[in-house]
């Protein structure tokens, strides 16, 4: 139960510092996804039983999202 709880917790901690990073455009919201994804994936595959093939991602989605301008 610990365990969940932690990566629950970082996956959280994760998709908050990818939403600052896109809102101050560091980053664009293609790349954020795709973090996300990696980050997701990485942590459900410690919890997969070994010897299952891990499971490919979705693919980000095309359409370009508006980033609001970083603020002063």
């Amino acid at each position: 139960m610990q365990s969940k709880l932690t990566k629950t917790i970082i996956g959280a901690v994760i998709a908050v510092a990818l939403a600052a990073a896109v809102s101050y455009g560091l980053i664009n919201q293609q790349t954020a996804d795709q973090l996300q994804t990696k980050a997701n994936q990485t942590l459900s595959d410690d919890q997969a039983a070994p010897g299952t093939a891990p499971q490919q991602p979705s693919p980000a989605p095309q359409s370009p999202a508006p980033t609001p301008a970083p603020r002063q």
